[in-house]
């Protein structure tokens, strides 16, 4: 049984790392799979999420982005702003509208600029 408050704070340390620019990128990468993986297990989810995702920069910006691409989660989270809310989502709940999406996706996307210590709240 993993003791859920130290990898919380592992995850958080990891997290909080990219935020305030620490630059060993590939130090960082291996930091943040680690703690995402103690503090999510090594289910088959978390496995493959913790391959695909690693600290680095894309023109200006450095953050969480998807492994061997140009692909930062920030631009990505963005992108999913402009799509309408999936049906998977709308089935399993109801009750949320497209403001309420709407809502999600942003706050989304503001979590991911936060996490890259070049990012900009102003997308």
């Amino acid at each position: 049984m993993s003791d859920v408050p130290l990898t919380r704070k592992r995850f958080l340390e990891a997290l909080c790392g990219m935020a305030n620019g620490q630059t060993m990128s590939e130090e960082l990468t291996l930091k943040l799979r680690q703690a995402l993986l103690d503090f999510g297990s090594e289910t088959p989810d978390n496995l493959n999420c913790a391959s695909r995702v690693e600290v680095g920069r894309v023109g200006p910006e450095t953050g969480p982005k998807i492994t061997g691409q140009d692909a930062l989660f920030s631009d990505i989270s963005h992108a999913l702003e402009s799509a309408a809310m999936p049906a998977e989502i709308r089935k399993q709940f109801p009750e949320i509208s497209e403001k309420d999406w709407d809502a999600f996706t942003r706050m989304t996307t503001l979590i991911y600029i936060l996490l890259s210590p070049d990012g900009s709240p102003d997308r």
